[in-house]
């Protein structure tokens, strides 16, 4: 059983790697890849634990769910007011409670991921590579790239 805190706690040391962050942050932007399902993927696989492909894809159903709910609107309302409203004299007051908002949102989804990846039946494997199963392998490699 998977505790959320734990990966929480996993999941903000890693993207306080600025390279772990740029590349995210690339697969988020460019191939509409979910940062903490990657994450999530990741950490899976730091436990020497293995998921399916019909798992991992509950848990892209799951995350999309709250994307397009939650963080997508969300996230436009950040970048209208960064495009439109930077010159605003409350602009970084303003920045700065939708990014704490945002932060906690992501908290959120990771709560739900973890309630989901407990519900499946997870094998032990020491070789688990579970960001197989969402990234093509490119991305992996540039993944544990910036990971190392």
């Amino acid at each position: 059983m998977l505790k959320q805190d734990l990966f929480w706690h996993y999941a903000c040391q890693l993207y306080t790697n600025k390279q772990v962050e740029e590349v995210l942050l690339h697969f988020q932007n460019a191939h509409g890849k979910n940062v903490n399902v990657c994450l999530l993927l990741d950490y899976i696989t730091d436990l020497n634990q293995q998921l399916s492909q019909a798992d991992v894809d509950a848990l892209i159903q799951c995350a999309t769910q709250l994307d397009e709910q939650l963080l997508s609107p969300y996230r436009i309302i950040r970048h209208t007011l960064k495009n439109e409203h930077s010159a605003s004299p409350n602009y970084s007051a303003a920045r700065s409670s939708l990014l704490k908002a945002e932060l906690e949102l992501e908290k959120l989804q990771q709560h739900y991921l973890i309630e989901q990846v407990n519900t499946c039946s997870i094998s032990y494997n020491t070789s688990a590579n579970n960001l197989a199963l969402y990234l093509p392998e490119s991305l992996v490699q540039r993944f544990l790239r910036a990971k190392s």
